[in-house]
Parts: C-alpha cells; sequence; structure tokens
C-alpha cells in the first residue's frame, strides 16, 4: 500500500500498536514502514466538511462522504459530494494497486459533463476539486520510489515526540515521483508512540510553494486511531495564499461494503 501525504483516506486512518524500539534500533525507511503497515480496519465509510480558506480569509464549505474497501493488499475508495448543490453528486473512484510497477487507476465524474473522466498519472498533481489538496496527496506515495533519512531523531510536536523523516525520490524514480505529485521532496514528523503521521511539509516544483499539513484532534474510534480534522496551508515566497481544513463528521469501520459501489458505472450514477 502507498505511504499517504495526508492521512486522507481510510488507508491512512492507523490502528493502535505498540512501540518497543528506539530510534537508534530502527531506520528512517523503517518507520516509514511501519506507518504504512498499520492496520485501518479492512472498510470504511467517512463523512467530512471540506472548507476551503481564500487569501482574504474567506470560507466555502463542501460536504462529501468517502467509501474505502481493502481488496488484499490493493485498496479502493469512492468519494462522493453532497453538498453546495453546484457539486452535488461529483465523485472520484481511485484504484489504489500494491505493485509500485502500476499506476492507480483513477476517475473523476461530473455531473455538468454527464461523463466519467479517466484522470492521467500526469494530471494526479492537480488540485482536488478546488481545494489545496491534491490527486495525488488522496491516493498517497509510491513508497518503493523514495529514499528515506533523519532530519531529527526527536521533535516535539503538539506534546507529541516524532521523528521528522526527510523523503526524496530515488535517481532512477525520480521523473515519475515528480510527474505524479508535483513535488521535488517531502518531510514528515512520525509520532514515536504510534506511528502515526502527525504532521507534513511538502515542496513543490514550481512556483517556489510549501505546502504545510498539519493533523489535529487524533483520537481512537473502535481502537483506530483516528485524525479527525486535518489542515493544509499553501504558502508562496513564505507568505499564505490559501488553505484547505479537512474535518471529520463520521466515521464508521469495518462496515460491509458492495463491490459494485467501486466501479465506474456506479461512480456515473451519482447520489441517489
Amino acid at each position: 500500500m502507498k505511504q499517504p501525504i495526508i492521512l486522507l483516506t481510510a488507508a491512512a486512518l492507523a490502528s493502535a500498536v505498540s512501540f518497543n524500539g528506539s530510534a537508534a534500533e530502527l531506520s528512517a525507511a523503517e518507520i516509514i514502514q511501519r506507518n504504512d503497515s498499520l492496520d485501518d480496519g479492512d472498510s470504511a465509510i467517512i463523512d467530512y466538511r471540506l472548507v476551503l480558506v481564500d487569501r482574504r480569509n474567506r470560507q466555502r464549505e463542501r460536504h462529501l462522504r468517502m467509501f474505502a474497501k481493502d481488496y488484499g493488499e490493493d485498496t479502493r475508495t469512492l468519494t462522493q459530494f453532497d453538498s453546495p448543490a453546484d457539486i452535488r453528486g461529483t465523485g472520484y473512484l481511485n484504484y489504489d494497486w500494491d505493485d509500485p510497477d502500476m499506476d492507480d487507476d483513477s476517475w473523476l465524474y461530473l455531473p455538468a459533463l454527464q461523463r466519467v473522466k479517466r484522470i492521467a498519472t500526469s494530471d494526479t498533481s492537480d488540485s482536488f476539486l478546488g481545494s489545496d489538496f491534491t490527486y495525488a496527496d488522496i491516493n498517497g506515495l509510491e513508497i518503493k520510489w523514495y529514499d528515506y533519512s533523519f532530519y531529527d531523531e526527536s521533535e516535539v510536536i503538539d506534546g507529541q515526540d516524532c521523528w521528522v523523516i526527510d523523503i526524496v525520490p530515488k535517481p532512477e524514480f525520480r521523473d515519475r515521483a515528480e510527474q505524479a505529485t508535483g513535488y521535488s521532496r517531502l518531510r514528515t514528523w512520525i509520532r514515536k508512540d504510534n506511528f502515526v503521521e502527525q504532521r507534513s511539509q511538502a515542496w513543490e516544483l514550481r512556483g517556489n510553494r510549501v505546502k504545510y499539513f498539519n493533523s489535529t484532534d487524533i483520537a481512537q474510534v473502535d481502537g483506530i486511531w483516528t485524525i479527525r480534522r486535518l489542515q493544509v496551508v499553501t504558502t508562496r515566497n513564505n507568505r499564505q495564499e490559501h488553505a484547505s481544513v479537512l474535518q471529520m463528521e463520521d466515521v464508521t469501520y469495518n462496515v460491509p461494503l458492495d463491490d459494485e459501489l467501486f466501479t465506474t458505472e456506479n461512480l456515473e450514477r451519482g447520489l441517489d
């Protein structure tokens, strides 16, 4: 499974684990692998409120529901927007393949066009429906494409001791990674008590932009560590341009989900 940049999908909501080592005993790559391997349940239904904040601090709200289901090591995710009216029925479907040589399969349905559009790998660095999140942020990183090293072996963030890890593409995967994400490098803060990602930072390839992701309101739901609020701030030349906040309203784990839900035919049907 892919290492999430932003802990957005159910595949990125980590269950509790015990930690019996120290930074000296685990390499940066092993810590990332532990984060990627956390149990997240077999499926989930999550309701979100997405708040978009422009440079004048004006806000717009969107409401969406996300469905996720594991298929062995692969994951399928469907996101549907319920409001406001101008985007109601918009949907995004993603097949996350565990095989690093396989690109994700992704489709977007826009009710105004009444057709399903396949999203090419070259487009996954685009904004996800006007937010600061990109399709790549939602889909996650392919962890085998990257090298990992410690920037700092201990930094306290919001009262939590974290490893700080730099993430850069391996030379043989650089072009592919940069095309898929639009980022030249990343940095992540991983909690030492449960391997949940507390914070991350991404440097965009163009425009002198840096994005800051911050996870708050982290709690256990049905035994699963759940990030209930995620904020991303986009800066340019060290000045904030805009921001997005993803607030979880409700979540249910390990719920039966029909395979038919995760099809392009269902995507095109939209909301009932």
